[in-house]
């Protein structure tokens, strides 16, 4: 076995405790960076009742994706369709590439765990349509997202 070439760094690195808590939305959505590695993410969101990703279908070039509900439900679509609504300690994986779109049908706010891993390199951020098209950032569409309706003293913890 041999010794890593970084050996002092890793000695230095700690382990990160992360608390899964985040306000509950009454319009709009939220998504909260947890932690980050040097390939992967791990965010919270926070959807409002109806509120989903309201650019469409979509798909992420160059991230893979795995979504945990934590409180609420999710419904999902492919270009197959409709898949069955994704329910609390559930959750999907979509593998880069994959189009997807989903929304909150639920009378309250629906509360995910969001994992992305991409290559080393890669930009995760880099999103398009079914036609090829790329996709501009959320908040410089839809004005809701850039600025959600908390609710006041209410949060998923």
């Amino acid at each position: 076995m041999s010794v890593p070439d970084d050996l002092e760094t890793m000695k230095t690195l700690r382990p990160q405790v992360i608390l899964l808590r985040t306000p509950l939305l009454s319009a709009g959505m939220s998504r909260d960076l947890l932690c980050a590695g040097d390939n992967s993410t791990l965010r919270i969101h926070c959807y409002s009742a109806g509120m989903g990703e309201k650019h469409g279908f979509h798909a992420h070039i160059d991230e893979e994706h795995l979504f945990i509900v934590l409180l609420g439900q999710a419904v999902f679509s492919s270009l197959d369709g409709r898949l069955s609504p994704v329910s609390k300690i559930e959750g999907i994986w979509l593998p880069k590439g994959c189009f997807y779109e989903f929304f909150n049908p639920g009378p309250e706010p629906l509360v995910v765990l969001r994992f992305g891993a991409k290559d080393s390199g890669a930009n995760a951020s880099i999103r398009l349509d079914p036609e090829g098209q790329a996709i501009k950032g959320r908040a410089s569409i839809h004005s809701e997202i850039a600025a959600p309706m908390i609710m006041e003293g209410r949060f998923f913890e």
